[in-house]
């Protein structure tokens, strides 16, 4: 057993070195084709099976910068591993690069901070323009499982910008790299609160998604299922594109966050949106918009706990108090609404692209 786990490990190790840091070669080269304006590259791994808020977030960001088109700007996602992938599992319009041909005049490259060892190298040594996006400040690490600690240093001393997904990221890159402070800029992403939203008939339903901490998630479903009231389901949120996690979302009326070590958890901020009372982890970055009573902490790995919350919370829905907490909730709802509108996003993506505009 202990030779398949280690065997196991190894292979996962392989294939993060394969997907992130390989350094045979340089995946890039320069364009001979003139361009004009700026044009922002979001580069991204290509994982199938992958179905990460993060991309999202970026793929959309993306396509919402083609509206500045009329300022000279736009932006295209590029897989720099594979020019035919694109994630199926939401609806989008980006636009690809289909080739890793980049110009040192026009385009500005965004680097993810899994990626950022080689792929900042890479980009330097062609003169290349680049900045790093941190989703997950406690991922900055990941690259020295395969490069030293100066590599990663000089990647984020060459970055003209570092953008931030969350306070909580953001305090991450002030902590690791604090002479890099000045080059943080808050991004905040933008969730659609006409389509995250209650549904008309609410059902006595707990969602959660259990490719979180899976054994966490496992065992709250074991110690709980003996103890739910009659009528009460659980439900596993798994393998569904985005319109049916918001069907789920929108009919369920508690969600279980098992967020560890997130930077913005999207999740959580999604349940709430559509008017479940959610339950568990922040992961740290969600502790920015964690405001009772619509969210309930518990300390990861506690177990009994969770399960206890859960009982008193379905307890609140079936007593004549249950009116003051929806009413508690919805004024939750509108300021969540507000803190990650598409306003606010405009807002953080104008100020990213005045700064590198004047770099």
């Amino acid at each position: 057993m202990f030779n398949k786990i280690v065997s196991a490990a190894k292979c996962v190790t392989a294939n993060i070195k394969n997907t992130f840091f390989q350094t045979d070669k340089n995946l890039y080269q320069l364009s001979a084709t003139e361009k004009r304006g700026l044009n922002v590259v979001y580069i991204l791994p290509s994982d199938k099976a992958s179905k990460a808020g993060g991309d999202k977030v970026i793929y959309k960001q993306s396509e919402y910068m083609q509206q500045f088109a009329h300022l000279g700007v736009t932006s295209q996602i590029l897989h720099p591993r594979n020019h035919s992938f694109a994630h199926t599992w939401f609806e989008h319009q980006v636009d690809f690069k289909r080739d890793n041909q980049l110009s040192a005049q026009t385009d500005f490259v965004v680097i993810p901070e899994v990626m950022v060892v080689p792929h900042a190298n890479m980009l330097a040594s062609l003169g290349i323009r680049y900045g790093i996006y941190v989703q997950n400040g406690y991922s900055a690490s990941i690259p020295l499982y395969f490069c030293s600690e100066q590599a990663l240093r000089d990647a984020y001393n060459g970055a003209e910008i570092i953008l931030t997904i969350s306070d909580d990221s953001s305090a991450c890159v002030r902590l690791a790299f604090p002479h890099l402070a000045d080059k943080i800029q808050r991004i905040y992403y933008s969730v659609d609160c006409n389509k995250f939203k209650p549904h008309a008939q609410k059902e006595n339903l707990i969602t959660y998604m259990p490719r979180k901490l899976a054994r966490h998630s496992e065992l709250v479903r074991f110690f709980l299922q003996d103890n739910l009231p009659a009528g009460w389901r659980l439900q596993a949120i798994h393998g569904l594109n985005e319109t049916g996690v918001v069907d789920l979302l929108s009919r369920s009326r508690i969600f279980l966050s098992f967020s560890e070590f997130e930077g913005c958890p999207l999740p959580p901020v999604e349940a709430a949106l559509s008017g479940n009372l959610v339950l568990g982890y922040t992961g740290e970055g969600a502790r920015e918009y964690w405001e009772a009573p619509t969210f309930v902490e518990i300390y990861n790995g506690d177990i009994k706990h969770y399960v206890q919350e859960i009982l008193l919370a379905i307890e609140q829905f079936n007593s004549a108090s249950a009116g003051k907490l929806h009413a508690q909730m919805e004024q939750v709802r509108n300021r969540l609404a507000q803190r990650y509108s598409a306003e606010a996003e405009r807002q953080s993506l104008e100020a990213f692209l005045k700064r590198i505009a004047q770099s």
